[in-house]
């Protein structure tokens, strides 16, 4: 089963360039993809005259001097293979990050962004987090400290469709990997659902709960023809903390990968990322978490919005 088919890395020019390279590379082992390419879309700016004069090599165009070095740095820190049957590029364009690699994605059938969400380096990822909301593909982030390695992987459960295609996804990265699958629901219910109960009736309420989600979960697996022996965890959400609580289930199973099957949602302003999937790919959250989308169905959406 090949998981991911053509990977683009999404480059800034900073040291978390490193980072991303180094675990591309990881990625590039692990899955076999078709293709592996490097990405910068930069905004160019008028370089004075005298600035010009003072470097000669300034008469090649900016993306290509770019380009070049970035070239130079894959070259170092990338291990291509003949198993790449469309090879490794690396692309510069100018105009809007957010727009160029979303566009890119789009018109060449990525299926896996790799981006970088920064830990201890400057930045506060607001182009990543748009980049996750816009692109079509599946996104995966990962940060400084994220080992290249994929030994247990926590999935996020809501019993949708996407929720099974991030449950295949999760069977095709163990079958890589040799990591351990598990998943984890949070239902929700509102605080005032329990007004004036005793803790033993709380309890009495959560035991019923509990078994509604296990006989759901049996039922989920079953009608998307998924591995009946992933086992599945359940906690409550009273206060709207579900990728705190995903996070947390995660750090306590010592999972390093988070699979959370992203949403579309029609508000433009955050065209696809659901709340949780947005702030489990935040920032100060260090274990990498793969953002699963439908691919089709994204890219459908994508035109009826903007074509």
């Amino acid at each position: 089963m090949q998981v991911f088919k053509n990977l683009l890395v999404s480059l800034d020019l900073t040291d978390m360039d490193d980072t991303l390279i180094k675990y591309s590379n990881f990625l590039a082992k692990t899955f076999r993809p078709d293709s592996v390419t490097f990405i910068h879309v930069m905004e160019l700016v008028d370089i004075p005259d005298e600035l010009a004069e003072a470097f000669p090599d300034m008469d090649k165009p900016i993306t290509e001097i770019v380009r070049e070095e970035i070239q130079e740095k894959v070259d170092e820190l990338f291990e291509s293979s003949a198993e790449l049957k469309r090879g490794v590029k690396v692309v510069v364009s100018h105009g809007s990050t957010t727009e160029g690699i979303v566009e890119f994605a789009r018109k060449n059938k990525t299926d896996l962004a790799l981006l970088g969400k920064k830990i201890g380096y400057d930045g506060e990822g607001g182009v990543a987090r748009k980049i996750v909301g816009l692109i079509p593909s599946s996104v995966l982030l990962v940060s400084e400290i994220s080992p290249q390695e994929v030994g247990k992987i926590l999935v996020r459960m809501d019993f949708s469709s996407i929720s099974a295609i991030a449950m295949q996804t999760a069977r095709g990265i163990a079958e890589a990997t040799g990591a351990e699958v598990n998943c984890h629901h949070v239902y929700k219910l509102p605080l005032n659902f329990f007004p004036q109960q005793s803790p033993a009736e709380v309890q009495k309420l959560k035991k019923r709960l509990s078994d509604y989600v296990q006989s759901t979960y049996k039922a989920f697996l079953k009608k998307h023809k998924l591995d009946q022996h992933v086992p599945c965890t359940f906690s409550m959400d009273l206060h709207g903390e579900e990728a705190q609580i995903l996070y947390n289930q995660a750090i306590k199973t010592d999972a390093d990968l988070i699979l959370v099957g992203s949403k579309i949602k029609s508000q433009l302003a955050n065209v696809m990322l659901d709340s949780t999937s947005e702030k489990l790919a935040g920032a100060n959250k260090s274990i990498p978490v793969l953002v699963v989308k439908d691919r089709k169905q994204s890219i459908g959406f994508l035109k009826a919005l903007f074509d």
